[in-house]
């Protein structure tokens, strides 16, 4: 998979060494000069001195050649307009957005018009908060966010195409390794399913998954891993 990440602080800087250790080809975006002599000396990958908010600078680092981006810089307003970009230039790249702002989070994602140009949308502020206020109310339980050795949390629609809606949960036939560990309506509730649960017409699925049956989880669920962009 060939990956551009704009932004190279520390998110955007672990990601692109993470992608880079399984094997994945990055071009990283940097609109500081320094950080970018300095991370062409950290990273295997093209690092590029400029703005990904400029057309040129996203097709001087391949964008249409590109399978995803990622703008991960700290500025949401310079993310936005970098990921629409890339999108116009390569309406089949996957696209993921970074926000510090939480009320942009659920803004872009309840505009229809906005939405399609972002494939995935993290707030890691929210994240952290979160997990900050469970520990807290919660104490005494181990917590993993974004396991990386083994297994996956993956998200998918509930859609008719695949022909999963109105089915039990038991008549999935899920591959060994993989559990349904949530299920959301179209209304946005959550349910804690059992093998009798029915799903619903419209809604998402929250799988946990080993990697090595992933594959097999986006067939039955989301498509092809290229279709998803990877794992």
């Amino acid at each position: 998979m060939f990956v551009v990440i704009m932004g190279a602080g520390r998110v955007g800087y672990l990601v692109a060494r993470m992608l880079e250790t399984e094997g994945h080809d990055v071009t990283v975006i940097e609109l500081d000069g320094e950080r970018a002599e300095e991370l062409s000396l950290q990273l295997n990958g093209l690092v590029i001195e400029g703005d990904a908010t400029d057309p040129k600078t996203l097709e001087e680092a391949n964008i249409k050649q590109a399978n995803a981006f990622a703008a991960l810089t700290g500025k949401d307003d310079a993310n936005i307009l970098a990921c629409i970009l890339a999108k116009s230039l390569n309406p089949d790249i996957k696209t993921s957005l970074r926000v510090s702002n939480p009320k942009n989070k659920n803004l872009l994602e309840g505009v229809e018009d906005l939405r399609k140009y972002f494939d995935f949308i993290i707030s890691p502020e929210e994240i952290a908060a979160e997990y900050i206020t469970r520990n807290i109310t919660t104490p005494g339980f181990d917590r993993v966010l974004f396991p990386r050795e083994g297994a996956e949390i993956v998200q998918f629609p509930i859609d008719k195409a695949k022909g999963i809606a109105g089915k039990k949960v038991k008549e999935l036939n899920l591959p060994k390794g993989a559990l349904i560990v949530a299920i959301y309506n179209e209304k946005g509730n959550l349910i804690i399913p059992s093998g009798d649960t029915v799903l619903p017409e419209r809604g998402f699925l929250i799988i946990f998954a080993k990697k090595d049956v992933l594959e097999s989880v986006r067939e039955m669920f989301g498509g092809n891993e290229e279709e998803n962009g990877g794992s």
